[in-house]
């Protein structure tokens, strides 16, 4: 059995096809599953799908200090999905996942841990100390969890942080 594999975008064919995803993503996953107590106001679906927006991502993609990472998953030379992450090098060692996405034909086969398992010993090396995230949805919610995510405090946007640290790690 072949295991997944990660690779950064670098391109601009491969830029254009993780916002391809994404937006997708969101569409289908993100937004019609939320779970933050409240329905998705037009004011959150126009910000992720605003110009702004997606600047945003592309600074931080194009910066130096504590780059923003898009990457690909692959399995048997398909693609199965994508993440967006940022590693706080200059703070605290925190990994942010921005989007975690394993495409809806490849879900519910081990194949989301294994690509975690990818981005965590990638930046643990990298001198991450810790993963923070947040949920969309309660499927979200139990595999994260899985994973050893705990539920914290919730965030300036009002959103519930859920933090792992690495057991052994630091």
């Amino acid at each position: 059995m072949s295991k997944c594999s990660i690779h950064e975008a670098k391109t601009k064919e491969e830029l254009d096809l993780f916002w391809e995803k994404r937006d997708r993503y969101m569409l289908e996953d993100v937004l019609p599953n939320s779970t933050k107590g409240k329905p998705i106001t037009q004011e959150d679906y126009d910000w992720f799908f605003s110009q702004e927006y997606k600047d945003m991502i592309m600074d931080r993609y194009t910066r130096e200090k504590d780059k923003l990472y898009i990457v690909f998953y692959e399995k048997d030379k398909v693609d199965i999905g994508f993440a967006v992450y940022v590693t706080f090098h200059s703070e605290d060692g925190k990994c942010f996942i921005v989007d975690f996405c394993i495409d809806k034909e490849f879900r519910n086969q081990g194949l989301g841990k294994e690509c975690f398992q990818l981005i965590e010993s990638k930046e643990l090396e990298k001198g991450a100390v810790y993963f923070a995230l947040n949920l969309s949805n309660k499927d979200n919610e139990r595999f994260w969890m899985s994973q050893g995510f705990v539920k914290t405090d919730v965030d300036e946007y009002g959103s519930y942080v859920y933090i792992y640290k690495p057991k052994g790690h630091k």
